[in-house]
């Protein structure tokens, strides 16, 4: 089982190799095995808390969208949900 600490108000570090920093309300940034790749999301009011675009994902620093495999993406999604639950938030992926 995955657990999760918070170093910083805005971000979330699992013990598994990942993190999730929120970085506006239009962002996040994912870090996983010394990638770090910039999600589009968007905060809500309400329960659901974000929007989480998952066709919109990029190198940071990069002005291109990567293309990941289905794996990779699933993973990170899954990845940031938990995340997001730990802190006590759904999201919602489109």
């Amino acid at each position: 089982m995955v657990t999760f600490s918070i170093p910083r108000t805005n971000v979330i570090e699992s013990d598994d190799g990942f993190s999730v920093e929120v970085l506006g309300p239009t962002g996040l940034r994912y870090v996983e095995a010394g990638r770090k790749l910039w999600l589009d999301s968007e905060i809500l009011a309400g329960p659901a808390g974000l929007i989480l675009y998952s066709g919109n994902m990029k190198l940071e620093g990069s002005a291109e969208m990567i293309t990941l495999d289905v794996m990779d993406r699933n993973r990170i999604v899954k990845n940031v949900r938990a995340a997001f639950r730990f802190r006590g938030f759904e999201i919602q992926v489109v």
